[in-house]
């Protein structure tokens, strides 16, 4: 179902960004960010850069920001998925489609979010936030804190088409630096099952059923294929008269 949710499944390299930047976008993630003079989500700042985003592997990472350090900035696999940028504003958005799950079943998703802030006063000054079906909202970075993992978490009803579309959002809304880090995205919904195709069965033959015996007062005459019976009426009681074509020989037993 959720694709690539521990970002360990490789990635494409994007066409440069102003500056020769170029961004990765994750194997089964669509990868956005907002252009430089526009709102940052329909809010009344505006982005003034390009965040970097990129895949850090642990052995990128210093000993205790790798999987099991005290400051892990990796929870599933080796490696996490950082979005920054050091000096401007910014915005960028992950999003990806779910099919195939059951409708009307309830699904949970889980996004962990670890956001850098650099000695940030301004508790709205970062934000992330996870949507699903275009129903979501922000978490400001008063509530996330420093350096430490906070879990999105959204429990949800699976529409009539069966699709969850997932799009995980961070913001800067400063010209200060700032980190955010994605890892360890689970999605536990009911798949929708298909029933296996029904094998048949070969063809079985009907019961033996033997002949049924005339009653005793019935005469039986088989007649081959192609002959046509013609009887004559008998003047002496108990007498069937049964005219043969020319040529038939009879066999009575």
């Amino acid at each position: 179902m959720l694709k690539n949710g521990s970002f360990t499944e490789g990635w494409t390299d994007l066409s440069p960004a102003p500056g020769f930047l170029i961004n990765q976008q994750p194997n089964g993630w669509i990868l956005n960010w907002i252009e430089p003079g526009e709102s940052l989500f329909g809010a009344g700042d505006v982005a003034k850069g390009v965040p970097e985003c990129v895949h850090k592997l642990a052995k990128q990472l210093p000993p205790n920001e790798q999987p099991g350090g005290p400051d892990a900035l990796i929870l599933v696999g080796g490696t996490t998925y950082k979005i920054f940028h050091a000096n401007s504003a910014f915005g960028a958005q992950l999003s990806q489609k779910v099919t195939g799950l059951k409708p009307g079943s309830t699904a949970t998703l889980v996004v962990p979010v670890l956001a850098v802030l650099y000695n940030e006063t301004d508790p709205y000054g970062a934000e992330s936030g996870l949507w699903i079906n275009g129903e979501g909202e922000w978490v400001h970075s008063g509530k996330m804190g420093n350096r430490k993992w906070y879990r999105h978490e959204v429990t949800f009803t699976v529409p009539d088409d069966g699709t969850a579309v997932i799009e995980i959002r961070v913001k800067s809304k400063w010209m200060r630096p700032k980190d955010f880090f994605i890892d360890g995205i689970t999605l536990e919904a009911t798949a929708v099952t298909t029933p296996p195709p029904t094998i048949g069965e070969p063809p079985t033959e009907p019961p033996f059923e033997p002949p049924t015996q005339p009653a005793a007062d019935t005469l039986q005459i088989r007649v081959p294929e192609g002959i046509k019976l013609v009887t004559a009426v008998s003047n002496e009681p108990g007498v069937v008269v049964i005219v043969l074509p020319p040529g038939l020989k009879t066999d009575i037993q």
